[in-house]
């Protein structure tokens, strides 16, 4: 006769593995389970046939179950390929399996030591195709300072940087996306030093068993794939599904079919699961808050002594010496500096900088990317054009433009994509496409003393325009160009060269150069600029000048009014309008 225990462990094996039984787990254990497998909408997000031991498994959890329950019994090494799936077995169901020595798995969860979970956002690369939208990874971690903590993270095997290359196969699968796990003073270098993004840190609170649960979860996901689709299989969908190991009964969810790493911080916010928010500042932003405390006699002496023999002055103050040291660093992590020559001034700055004394030091401050404006916006419009009313609405996925709230964005930069405007004129009921601007990028990045960032922009959709002959009619656009920005107080000044094309039944090719002034507020924001040129091939070589002019009021992150007003000129046809608008942001 069987023991006890073995009979009620038999019982409960049978329970498990009878389909009909739906799983025979509670709902909670339920939602554990198929989160191990990452299953939802019908099917698992693991493409990779080698993370199931059932054919069926990526569509059939149960099944999954029943042969995971039965190949753990039979071959007790794959312990070592499954280990969260034997401590659910184990700790969730109270089940007994056969013990199994993993060397490997051992060196692996004494490294990825910690208690503590958060989600960290990394600001936008607007040069980078696979971070213009930002980046959000998991870390875990002991104390908050501890650089040598581990990060998971889930990132496209992208070998392009074309920006409109990279769009396409992103949006259509072309990339395999993949998990791992890395040191965090790694990715504090790339994105604090090299790339200039800042760094904001949510911790979640989590149970003791759901983190043991997590990090052996996280050895299962080594070597394995899916399919990375840019809006809605995402690094920030996938690790933000990560996350319901914190909560397995409330199943995390995002609002729409795609995803930009701020929704996530957004419905991490909405979830109530955020216990601390840490901010982590860029050497580029902090470069920014220190030089504000140099003269500039002090700056120069700064900038010839990173990059000559000088030396620096004994007599500085902490301002001067921590500008220094960042310096040298920026200009390292860069590669403008080779290691030799940073490790010599920046031990000359630190030695320094102990001279001085403990001295308050600057706090450094960043607008929060859970406080911004929603990545998705409606707005209605209603205006004239050469004293015909009409009436517009538009539609943008995402993301942000240089008129909209700046607030927990990257300032002076804007990423337009898939936005659609439908126009109609009452008095002449006619309704038609005004544009569909499929993808605008624009850097407008003022230049520094130490910093030097090319102003460029990439505009291209269905717009339509203008010809000699007066006729507005939709075309395909593209414009492209770059230049230079100069700052004066809160205002950017910018003028770049700039050639157009576009193609309905012929092609034009133009060339020009356009400059204007952008003023962001959380408030008021302006941009104004003017644009000349001409016409190289077809349009009869005719010149052309266009003057646009937009002012936004911001109510709030979720509403603001805008005016804009259009002056177009094409040889000697000339056309205008002005529009008032409403937008709201969600």
């Amino acid at each position: 006769m069987l023991p006890c225990k073995k009979l009620l462990n038999l019982l409960l094996v049978l329970l498990i593995i009878t389909p009909s039984y739906g799983g025979g787990l509670s709902e909670y254990e339920g939602k554990v389970w198929k989160l191990l497998l990452h299953f939802r909408d019908g099917e698992s997000s693991i493409d990779d046939p080698e993370f199931f031991l059932d054919p069926q498994g990526k569509r059939d959890p149960w099944k999954e179950l029943e042969t995971t329950v039965r190949a753990l019994k039979e071959n007790p090494a794959l312990r070592c390929r499954f280990p969260a799936r034997a401590f659910f077995l184990e700790n969730y169901l109270g089940m007994s399996l056969p013990e199994m020595e993993c060397p490997e798995l051992r060196q692996f969860l004494s490294e990825l030591k910690g208690s503590r979970l958060s989600l960290v956002f990394a600001d936008s690369h607007i040069n980078s195709p696979a971070s213009m939208f930002g980046h959000t990874f998991l870390r875990i971690y002991e104390k908050e300072g501890d650089l040598f903590s581990y990060i998971v993270n889930y990132a496209a095997k992208v070998d392009d940087s074309n920006a409109l290359l990279y769009a396409f196969k992103g949006l259509f699968g072309y990339y395999r996306g993949v998990y791992s796990v890395a040191p965090f003073y790694a990715k504090i270098r790339e994105y604090s030093g090299i790339e200039g993004r800042d760094l904001w840190e949510y911790e979640v609170e989590i149970g003791e068993r759901e983190l043991k649960l997590f990090k052996l979860h996280l050895w299962e996901l080594k070597n394995t794939y899916s399919y990375y689709y840019f809006f809605h299989e995402n690094c920030s969908t996938e690790v933000f599904y990560l996350l319901n190991f914190a909560r397995p009964e409330e199943e995390l969810g995002l609002k729409t079919p795609w995803t930009v790493p701020v929704d996530t911080v957004k419905a991490l916010f909405a979830a109530g699961m955020v216990k601390r928010i840490s901010y982590e500042p860029s050497l580029l932003s902090r470069l920014k808050s220190r030089v504000k405390f140099l003269s500039e006699e002090e700056l120069r002496v700064v900038l010839e002594w990173a990059t000559g023999n000088e030396r620096l002055p004994k007599d500085g103050d902490h301002h001067l010496y921590e500008f220094a040291s960042d310096y040298v660093r920026f200009l390292y992590y860069g590669r403008a500096m080779d290691r030799n020559a940073y490790r010599r001034k920046f031990l000359e700055a630190l030695r320094l900088r102990s001279r001085v004394g403990k001295a308050e030091d600057i706090e450094f401050r960043g607008e929060p990317p859970h406080s911004s404006h929603g990545s998705q916006r409606f707005y209605l419009s209603a205006g004239f054009r050469e004293g015909d009313g009409f009436l517009e609405v538009a539609y943008r996925p995402v993301y942000h433009d240089l008129l909209d709230p700046p607030g927990g964005y990257k300032r002076n930069a804007e990423i337009v994509f898939s936005e659609v405007a439908f126009r109609f004129f009452p008095d002449r009921r006619k309704a038609y496409l005004e544009r569909w601007r499929l993808i605008r990028i624009t850097s407008v990045e003022p230049l520094l003393p130490f910093y030097r960032p090319l102003f460029w922009k990439v505009d291209f959709g269905v717009y339509r325009i203008i010809d000699p002959e007066g006729e507005r009619r939709a075309h395909i656009y593209l414009n492209s160009g770059g230049g230079y920005t100069f700052s004066l107080g809160d205002l950017s000044l910018f003028i770049l060269p700039e050639a157009r094309a576009f193609f309905r039944d012929r092609a034009v090719v133009g060339a020009g150069v356009q400059a204007g002034t952008l003023l962001q507020g959380n408030t008021l924001s302006l941009l104004l600029t003017a644009t000349g040129g001409k016409y190289l091939y077809n349009f009869e070589r005719e010149e052309y000048l266009q003057v646009k002019g937009g002012l936004s009021l911001h109510l709030s992150e979720r509403v603001s009014l805008r005016g804009e007003g259009l002056y177009d000129k094409v040889g000697r046809v000339e056309s205008s309008e002005v529009s008032i608008s409403a937008l709201l942001y969600f």
